[in-house]
């Protein structure tokens, strides 16, 4: 064969071509306009079909102005939209650290099945509501689109308890998610998250749902000093589940969520009970092994600025 500058001129365009195929083919963009090319999915790229142009109650203020504080009911008329509204019940939590061992999900019921709740009507978000106040503990998440949107809006939730999955369809429910407000400040109901400095920002503005007693496990990772603390070392190191983050770019405006979107979101809460018990254990022998040390506390808490409070169990 006779190897020119053009023959390798079209050896390196072929190669070039196939790569750049091999990438498209394993990016969200080929996931994204494989699921528009077969319609299963609702594009919001027509400003007038944009979810957040339904919202009746928009609690969060498009502008560079201070945070202001909700206003508990049946607390002082007079008390300032600068406080924290549950800054009482914090540091009594403060004070009075309630005690938790275990958060209490074993390796048998750890495997994540198909059966999952969708939560898109006030009545069944207020049977959820039901059932969290009953529980010690549940994990949280959530998922945010910010695309042509100045600060963006909490587009969906995760809850886990020990024993279900909920996804609440926080577009359909955006006007009356308060409903979960007792809950989620009840400081006897532990919540755990990870990495919850955004998630406490995005419940707090767009629903003034505010966070009484938490576990996250970023920050217990920071603690015992874990060469990595994203939720994908986590998810490896103690489940031994594999998960494609890309997903967290995703339009999560959607509806419905293809199967992908639903199978990532709930990845992403049910295994934090069982990854927090694991930390919680490892955060309990260090302690027991340097006393004198870092892990000689069983809670902290730390106030991050003026408008929020994250407390984690250690």
């Amino acid at each position: 064969m006779f190897w020119n500058d053009s023959f390798k001129l079209e050896v390196v365009i072929a190669c070039v071509a196939i790569s750049f195929a091999t990438l498209l083919l394993t990016s969200g963009i080929y996931r994204r306009w494989k699921r528009r090319r077969s319609g299963a999915s609702l594009c919001y790229s027509d400003p007038e079909v944009k979810p957040q142009n339904r919202f009746k109650h928009l609690l969060a203020d498009n502008s560079y102005t201070p945070f202001k504080h909700w206003k508990c009911e049946g607390k002082e008329k007079e008390s300032s939209l600068k406080i924290h509204p549950y800054e009482r019940e914090i540091n009594f939590l403060l004070k009075h650290p309630p005690t938790l061992t275990k958060f209490g999900c074993s390796h048998q019921n750890l495997d994540m099945d198909h059966s999952y709740i969708w939560v898109d009507t006030e009545y069944m978000l207020e049977s959820l509501a039901a059932t969290l106040s009953k529980e010690k503990v549940f994990a949280v998440d959530t998922e945010q689109h910010s695309i042509r949107s100045f600060l963006g809006f909490t587009a969906l939730m995760q809850i886990s308890t020990q024993k279900e999955d909920f996804l609440v369809d926080t577009i359909a429910l955006h006007d009356v998610m308060g409903i979960l407000r007792p809950v989620f400040a009840n400081p006897f109901i532990c919540k755990v998250f990870h990495g919850a400095d955004n998630d406490v920002l995005w419940l707090q503005r767009d629903f003034h749902i505010y966070l009484v007693n938490m576990f996250d496990t970023a920050k217990a990772c920071e603690v015992l000093s874990k060469p990595l603390k994203s939720l994908a070392f986590l998810l490896e190191k103690y489940c031994s589940v594999l998960t494609d983050k890309s997903f967290q770019r995703e339009d999560w405006r959607q509806r419905p969520l293809c199967a992908e979107m639903i199978q990532y979101a709930r990845t992403d809460a049910h295994y934090l009970l069982h990854i927090a018990d694991c930390l919680a254990s490892e955060l309990r022998t260090a302690r027991h092994d340097c006393p004198d040390d870092k892990f000689n506390f069983f809670l902290r808490g730390q106030s991050v600025d003026q408008t929020r409070f994250v407390f984690n169990y250690m």
